[in-house]
C-alpha cells in the first residue's frame, strides 16, 4: 500500500493545484465583477437591454460548476483506477501462491524419479528427469519474481538484518556452478550488510540468470569491498549487450531476447532502493553491475 500511495500522491497534488487555480480565477473574476457592478447598473439604468450583471453571474456560476463537476469526475475515475490496480496485484499474488505449491510438488517427485533412474542406470531417463527438474526450477524462479513484484508494488515490508555476503554467494555458487564459472575475488568472510536476505538472494540470482541466459562465455567475476558505511559488490560477466544500458532495470524491458520476463533487474533496483542501496550498470568489456549496500554498524573501521 505504501508504494501505491507514493505513486498516487503526485496526482492528488496535481488535482489539488488545478482546483486551487480554478478557485483563484473564480475569486478574481467575482472581485472584478463586484467592483464593476455599480458602473454596469448605472449604464443599465440608461438602457432597455437585459440585466448584464445577472447575465454575467449566471454564466460565470455555470462555468465554475462545470469545472467542479469535471474535477469530481476526474477524482472518481482515479479512485476506480487505484482500486482496480489493487485488485490486480491481489489476484497475481494469490495466483502465484497457488502455482508455487504444485510446482514444488512436481520438483520433489521429479527428484525422486531421478534417484530411481540413477539406480536403474538409464541414461535417457536420467537426462529427461534432469531436464524436468531444471524446467521446474525455472518456473519456480519466475513465480518468485512475480510474487516479489506484487509484494514490492504493494509496499510490502522487508526484514532488514545482518547478512554475510560471502556466505550467500558461496551458497549460490553451488547452485549455479554447473552452468557458470564463478570467481569470487577479494571477498572477506567478515563483511556483513544490512539487507533482507531473501531479497538479496533474489538480486544475486537475477544477475546469475542473466549471465546464464544471455551470454556465451558463462564466466563471472565478483569482487567485494567495503568502507565504513557501505559494501561494494562488483559483478562482471563477458556478455555483449547492444541495447540501451540505461534502460536495463525498466519494467518488462528486454532487448532482442525471447528469454526472461523483463522484471528481474526491475526487482533488483526496487529492492536495493528499499534497502537504501544502489546499483550502477555499465558496459566495460562486458556488463558490470556495481551494487552498493549499507554495512552493519560495528568496529570494522576502527581496526584499520
Amino acid at each position: 500500500m505504501l508504494e501505491l500511495k507514493q505513486k498516487s500522491s503526485p496526482l492528488f497534488v496535481l488535482a489539488g493545484l488545478v482546483m486551487f487555480i480554478i478557485t483563484l480565477m473564480a475569486s478574481w473574476w467575482l472581485y472584478l465583477l463586484i467592483g464593476m457592478s455599480n458602473r454596469l447598473q448605472v449604464l443599465e439604468g440608461n438602457s432597455d437591454g437585459p440585466n448584464m450583471v445577472r447575465l454575467i453571474m449566471w454564466e460565470g456560476s455555470t462555468f465554475i460548476l462545470l469545472l467542479m463537476l469535471i474535477f469530481i469526475f476526474f477524482i472518481v475515475l482515479f479512485y476506480k483506477d487505484v482500486k482496480k490496480n489493487k485488485s490486480i496485484h491481489a489476484f497475481f499474488a494469490g495466483l502465484t501462491h497457488e502455482l508455487k505449491t504444485p510446482l514444488a510438488s512436481i520438483r520433489l517427485q521429479s527428484e525422486v524419479i531421478q534417484d530411481e533412474a540413477t539406480k536403474l542406470s538409464s541414461t535417457r531417463l536420467d537426462k529427461l528427469t534432469t531436464r524436468l527438474i531444471d524446467d521446474t526450477k525455472r518456473l519456480e524462479t519466475q513465480m518468485d519474481k512475480i510474487l516479489q513484484l506484487s509484494r514490492i508494488e504493494r509496499g510490502g515490508n522487508l526484514n532488514l538484518r545482518a547478512v554475510n555476503v560471502k556466505s550467500l554467494f558461496s551458497k549460490l555458487v553451488k547452485l549455479y556452478g554447473g552452468d557458470l564459472s564463478i570467481s569470487l575475488e577479494e571477498m572477506s568472510e567478515s563483511i556483513e550488510v544490512l539487507a533482507d536476505e531473501f531479497a538479496l538472494e533474489i538480486i544475486i540470482k537475477n544477475l546469475l540468470e542473466n549471465t546464464r541466459n544471455h551470454t556465451s562465455s558463462k564466466e563471472v567475476t565478483v569482487t567485494l569491498k567495503e568502507d565504513c558505511n557501505y559494501a561494494f559488490i562488483r559483478y562482471k560477466d563477458n556478455g555483449i549487450f547492444e541495447g540501451n544500458v540505461n534502460k536495463l532495470g525498466n519494467l518488462f524491458y528486454k532487448f532482442n531476447s525471447s528469454k526472461g520476463s523483463g522484471i528481474g533487474l526491475y526487482l533488483t533496483k526496487k529492492f536495493l532502493k528499499r534497502m537504501k542501496g544502489d546499483i550502477e550498470i555499465i558496459h566495460d568489456g562486458g556488463l558490470v553491475f556495481n551494487i552498493k549496500l549499507q554495512v552493519v554498524p560495528g568496529d570494522h573501521c576502527e581496526k584499520r
